[in-house]
């Protein structure tokens, strides 16, 4: 429940809006029940006054008849105004709900969300704060609408009949707790079960519609789509238990309106008999308890949606509890590096929750301006290394030095200005050739992208393509082949010209003979950089200036 009240107090942020859309549905849940009380007792009086002549003679129906219309009237306004009301709160709710999740995300990124599959992190940020829209409109809501009806019911009948409003206060409290209970205890193993399917179902629809290509090369893809069948019947089967669980509740409703009727009618028959009411007040309370049943049915759906709520609410908060992998300061403590030369002092590193270090005690000193290529098997520690120097992780021991600074004295822009990293996973934005280039600065010409094209041998496609560096590249790069994508990563580090550049598997899909065109067409704007390769390419290792060979720990 913690998670869950986490969010509850980012509600106070629309507390008049809250205040609002709460007496909306006050209003539209008090009219409907006096609508249809006032009805029964006007059809009763009006019956039993035309028992006789004189009482008909007497009987007032013109103010009751006002009466319903003007509740009639009531309702249709008030159930307007709360539909209009609670979901604009609910659809402001959900936006200060995103924003607020990827202000979260931004300083976990890229280290911590690499720990997480990419369809797990998009279940996160569509579905459970999709789910988070119940938390109002049908959780908190109808809980305290129910309360306070009770309470309005309460003293309406206290006013009649003590008796009959204790022993139906008793019934309501009772029975509706009783089911209320129930439907949580098993709406929240059903909820969780829910949320997990959709998320299973969600990565694996991902991962195969990412690797459909991969899928039909090496794997067959029928295994790839049976995880999607398993995840899909899980689904609905959990949406089946909950549809049951749902009927279960309305029918024990029903039948809890049945008995409390049956109930004040065993106990007000005999007061109508000793004239401690009278006949027609028994039968609106009878109709009060039918209408307040058929109203108060939103409490116990509420700890039906609860268990789905909560489950979203503790995924939610697994992700952004977590402290960030590296904390800059907001200003380097010394921007003046001269020599970029990089020294690794002792260093020792170990991923979370792994009690093994994958990297122990390295001892390291990177001239500037040296070519480094580090090989060795994997699970070595080779882009585990790389991730440190880039201050992607921190190291669980020792330091990192550029230019005799300490690589955490660097602000982020500083670090990101001196390290330019190709991952061996490169990111494409669904964007154009150019944005994908400069990513948004606009101090880059066209001149200046078609430059580091060249060098990557990419300007002579680029140039062809329909709308030349305005073309999209679409989602993943969808559009260019996974070798094309890393000499278009290749060339954002050349255009970003830091002083020390890391690259990952850089001659990953491409030919041989290619990549040593490119290194060659790249040796002027190398010259003075420190460059650090990991590959396991025995020709691109060749024309490096120094070699390191990582062994695994274990």
């Amino acid at each position: 429940m913690n998670a869950l009240w986490f969010f509850i107090r980012k509600l106070a942020d629309y507390r008049r809006e809250l205040f609002i859309g709460i007496f909306l549905s006050l209003t539209l849940t008090l009219s409907s029940i006096a609508l249809l009380t006032l009805s029964g007792w006007f059809i009763s009086a009006a019956a039993f006054a035309g028992l006789t002549a004189i009482t008909a003679a007497h009987f007032n129906y013109f103010m009751p008849a006002a009466m319903i219309r003007f509740l009639a009237l009531i309702r249709i306004l008030s159930r307007y105004a709360d539909r209009v009301v609670n979901h604009d709160y609910t659809f402001k709710i959900l936006t200060q709900l995103r924003t607020w999740f990827y202000q979260q995300l931004i300083p976990l990124a890229p280290a911590r969300l690499l720990m997480h599959r990419s369809g797990d992190l998009l279940n996160r940020i569509i579905n459970d704060i999709d789910t988070l829209d119940n938390l109002y409109l049908n959780v908190l809501s109808p809980i305290l609408i129910s309360l306070i009806t009770l309470i309005f019911i309460t003293l309406f009948t206290a006013h009649f009949t003590l008796l009959l409003s204790m022993r139906m206060l008793t019934f309501f409290i009772v029975t509706l707790l009783f089911i209320s209970i129930i439907t949580h205890q098993h709406s929240k193993i059903i909820g969780k079960n829910i949320q997990e399917s959709i998320a299973l179902l969600r990565i694996n629809t991902v991962d195969f519609l990412q690797g459909f290509i991969d899928s039909l090369l090496f794997i067959k893809k029928e295994n790839r789509l049976s995880l999607i069948t398993k995840a899909h019947d899980q689904l609905m089967k959990a949406q089946k238990r909950l549809a049951i669980l749902k009927g279960f509740t309305q029918s024990a409703i029903q039948l809890s309106s049945g008995c409390c009727v049956f109930l004040i009618l065993l106990i007000g028959i005999p007061l109508v008999e000793k004239k401690i009411i009278n006949g027609a007040e028994l039968a609106m309370i009878v109709f009060l308890i039918i209408a307040t049943f058929e109203q108060l049915l939103s409490l116990p759906l509420a700890f039906l949606s609860l268990g789905k709520t909560q489950s979203a609410a503790v995924r939610l908060l697994e992700i952004v509890d977590h402290p960030p992998a590296v904390i800059f300061p907001e200003k380097s403590a010394n921007n003046n590096v001269i020599q970029h030369h990089i020294v690794l002092n002792a260093l020792s590193f170990s991923y979370p929750h792994q009690a093994t270090n994958v990297l122990h005690n390295i001892n390291l000193t990177i001239s500037a301006g040296t070519h480094l290529g580090i090989t060795g098997p994997s699970g070595s520690g080779k882009t585990t290394l790389a991730y440190l120097i880039a201050r992607i992780w921190d190291p669980s021991s020792g330091f990192i030095s550029i230019g005799d600074i300490d690589l955490k004295d660097f602000s982020e822009n500083d670090c990101r200005a001196n390290i330019s990293l190709v991952t061996q996973h490169v990111h494409i934005f669904n964007a154009s050739v150019r944005d994908n280039l400069t990513l948004m600065q606009t101090n880059y010409s066209d001149k200046n992208c078609y430059h580091v094209l060249e060098k990557l041998e990419l300007a002579e496609l680029v140039r062809n393509l329909p709308e030349g560096l305005d073309t999209l590249m679409g989602e993943f790069g969808k559009n260019f082949s996974g070798g094309q994508i890393r000499r278009i990563a290749i060339a954002r580090a050349l255009l970003h010209n830091s002083p020390i550049i890391i690259l990952d598997e850089p001659s990953t899909g491409l030919e041989n003979e290619l990549m040593q065109r490119i290194w060659q067409n790249c040796e002027v704007d190398f010259e003075n950089k420190t460059v650090i390769v990991i590959t396991h390419d025995e020709k691109l290792l060749a024309m490096m200036d120094q070699h390191l060979l990582l062994k695994p720990l274990h």
